[in-house]
């Protein structure tokens, strides 16, 4: 509290407003459910890490680099500010040779351990040791990562290291290289320490709170407290930008959202949201470094890539839509109604809907195999034999497979959305969409024949399953699928054209 008063203090030499920042930050709802309800230790090395912005915001980067390191002793989740580190040392604040106080600072914090008796090798390592504690690509973290079933850590750990490093270094670079012609006011010429031209206090905070929100947020294997760094930058950022008043209260219901869950049992949809509130208030932040950079739109390269990825995803977001609503008891009811629809030998149509209802609902859920098991007919003779449980098993593992791509392409696709207003290419955004949309149609009229002249036979054993869902139905799906897919693509296409000529008025 006491540096949130002192970064504050720079901005406004006067008057009580650094007080306000420091009591806004004692009295912030995540801030005491982290550290007073929780007992948790990320006030610590934030404080650390407030010291180090505070010293290089009055260019005494010695110190800086030393409360970095003490930082980084505590808790490895310091090196979410190492991105703005690097900026500054890439824009000559910090010279390199001081980085080398991040170890040496870190030596002597494992020094008395060791001095106890602790193998040096184990002191150094347990940061690493401790990264392979959970085996699941986010502990409740509001970002993307929470959208993959638990299988795919394997496959999507390296991938999402891989796209992080890349991802970040690219801001880096783009940070590094903007040239700013007209910044703010310096905050700190008030105190008698003139920043250098071409960056001052407002950028600078800017890019620290950017590092720290940004950084977790495209890391797997994070924490829903690993944003308590950017919760409390959220607030000196309110307040070195007046217009950005609202990201504060835009953390606290992200952060809180996410720890609630552990903390109250909160529903885990939670999550959810505040991976897409946190998306929203990256972007934001994002055009507000663009805008004081004075840098143009995207590069044309860049944008036309994420145009066609955009196209790519759009037949994955509509076929996704078509297969929730075939998923429904509404379906499912509709399609018992028609009158190709074969009768049930032994059933009546309110104990077909029934079961059709529970076997559909057991393929969208978490439930196991043992569900079915259970599920007996009014004669106690068992509804599904051991096959027919261990294909209805594969077909849940392949239903949630595809839904989880299906939300990955939306979130994908939200998250795209948010870049382009942010980076300015929203007119290749809505192109890419609309290719989309022509793709998904034009799937949708090639598949739907193919599903009328070709034999649909799903399940190939089971009295009970080809009872409940005989090949016509199947049929019908695929065919509903399409029609939902083919006419929202069109639907789209209209849209897009309605908005672009929007955009021209």
């Amino acid at each position: 509290a006491f540096f949130i008063y002192k970064i504050v203090r720079l901005k406004y030499p006067q008057g009580n407003l650094p007080h306000l920042a420091a009591a806004i930050y004692f009295a912030a709802p995540t801030v005491i459910l982290n550290s007073a309800y929780w007992g948790q230790a990320d006030s610590i090395y934030t404080s650390f890490l407030l010291i180090c912005l505070y010293f290089v915001m009055t260019e005494k980067p010695f110190i800086s680099m030393l409360a970095f390191g003490a930082a980084f002793s505590v808790k490895a989740q310091a090196v979410f500010l190492l991105p703005f580190l690097g900026v500054m040392a890439l824009r000559k604040r910090i010279h390199w040779l001081y980085f080398a106080l991040i170890p040496l600072v870190y030596l002597l914090a494992i020094l008395p351990v060791v001095l106890f008796g602790r193998p040096l090798m184990d002191a150094l390592l347990i940061y690493a040791k401790q990264s392979d504690t959970f085996k699941t690509l986010s502990m409740n973290a509001p970002n993307i990562y929470n959208l993959f079933p638990r299988e795919w850590y394997s496959a999507i750990l390296p991938l999402g290291l891989v796209a992080t490093v890349i991802l970040l270094l690219g801001w880096m670079y783009v940070t590094w290289r903007a040239k700013v012609e007209n910044p703010l006011s310096s905050p700190s010429s008030a105190a008698g320490m003139p920043l250098r031209a071409g960056i001052d206090g407002e950028h600078i905070l800017l890019l620290a709170f950017l590092s720290t929100a940004l950084t977790p947020f495209l890391l797997p294997k994070m924490h829903d407290r690993y944003f308590y760094p950017a919760d409390v930058l959220s607030i000196l950022l309110a307040f070195y930008w007046p217009s950005l008043w609202f990201m504060p209260i835009l953390y606290q219901a992200i952060s809180g959202g996410a720890i609630s869950i552990f903390l109250f049992n909160a529903d885990s949809s939670f999550v959810v949201y505040s991976f897409l509130l946190n998306a929203v208030a990256i972007a934001i932040a994002l055009r507000a470094q663009r805008k004081i950079e004075n840098r143009a739109a995207t590069n044309r390269i860049i944008t036309a890539t994420l145009s066609w990825i955009a196209t790519a995803l759009v037949p994955l977001m509509l076929f996704g839509i078509g297969l929730n609503l075939a998923l429904t008891p509404t379906f499912i009811r509709v399609e018992y109604a028609m009158p190709h629809m074969p009768e049930a030998d032994g059933m009546s149509k309110s104990e077909r809907f029934d079961w059709a209802s529970q076997t559909v609902n057991y393929l969208d859920n978490d439930r196991r195999p043992q569900f079915l098991q259970r599920l007996r007919f009014d004669n106690g003779v068992p509804v599904f034999d051991p096959l027919e449980i261990a294909t209805l098993d594969n077909a849940k593992r392949l239903t949630q497979a595809t839904l989880a791509i299906w939300h990955l392409s939306l979130a994908v696709g939200f998250i795209l959305s948010l870049l382009a207003w942010a980076g300015d290419w929203l007119p290749e955004f809505r192109r890419g969409m609309k290719r989309g949309g022509w793709l998904t149609f034009g799937l949708a009229i090639v598949l739907a024949p193919v599903v009328i002249i070709s034999p649909i036979t799903p399940i190939q054993n089971g009295n009970t399953l080809l009872q409940l869902f005989p090949e016509i139905f199947w049929r019908d799906a695929v065919l509903f699928l399409c029609l939902c897919a083919g006419g929202s693509g069109m639907l789209l296409t209209k849209l897009e054209v309605a908005s672009a000529r929007l955009a021209t008025t």
